[in-house]
């Protein structure tokens, strides 16, 4: 497994080194080439146009729009973040960040029935890049696949509130009892609701906790206390100042 202190050491931009009020939209070119040019490691999400090609959006959609997976990858490149900011594709990401910066690749799975390629298209992907990157999801069958698609890369299951499922899947994806049999490198959880006692079952010195989302110094001060590393946005951490 690959050296993983930066993960721990090194606050993680989180989809990017974004200001809307600067143009730099999250999960933008324009928030990644700025993350790039501070040497800030960032977080971004992808998931797979109706045709296979994988873009970097966290939503399902965009606000008035159809759903990403609903869309081949000519429809979703017409897509605006900003006046001057489109929806990035997976490969102008890598070939930006170019191994300069560590990267987080967020794997947006929906439900189990769209996207079956979504782990194979990253996973061919990132095989071929040379950086420093991780990958993590919420879906603990995407961290399964993962697992075997990239062992040479640390995987990651994210979890935290889970408020957007059923009470079953919440229940499940809360206690992420299902590390038992994905074992992933990392977990990344839900800084409101640290602590949590499920969270200190599965932390250990190899398989740290990392926070989401840090939003001030603050909010900063909570997350090392209760974490082994952070993701953070809105304010840029005193170590990077």
């Amino acid at each position: 497994m690959p050296e993983l202190a930066w993960l721990t050491t090194r606050p993680i931009a989180h989809r990017g080194l974004y200001d809307e009020a600067e143009g730099r939209p999250e999960n933008s070119m324009a928030a990644f080439e700025h993350a790039v040019s501070q040497g800030v490691p960032f977080e971004f999400d992808v998931q797979l146009t109706s045709d296979g090609h994988p873009v970097v959006l966290h939503d399902a959609a965009i606000p008035g729009t159809a759903a990403v997976r609903d869309l081949d990858a000519r429809a979703v490149s017409r897509l605006r973040l900003s006046a001057d900011q489109s929806v990035p594709t997976l490969d102008q990401v890598l070939s930006a960040v170019d191994g300069r910066v560590p990267i987080v690749v967020d794997v947006r799975r929906w439900t189990l029935g769209h996207s079956p390629g979504l782990e194979q298209t990253v996973a061919d992907r990132l095989a071929g890049y040379r950086g420093p990157a991780v990958t993590q999801s919420f879906d603990p069958f995407a961290v399964r696949k993962l697992r075997g698609l990239l062992p040479d890369l640390a995987v990651g299951q994210a979890s935290g509130s889970l408020m957007s499922v059923g009470r079953a899947l919440r229940a499940v994806g809360r206690s992420m009892v299902t590390n038992a049999l994905t074992r992933p490198d990392f977990l990344t959880y839900e800084l409101t609701e640290l602590p949590d006692p499920f969270v200190s079952f599965w932390r250990n010195e190899k398989r740290p906790v990392i926070a989401y989302t840090a939003h001030s110094v603050a909010e900063e001060t909570m997350a090392r206390d209760l974490a082994d590393g952070f993701f953070f946005s809105g304010y840029l951490p005193t170590v990077y100042r």
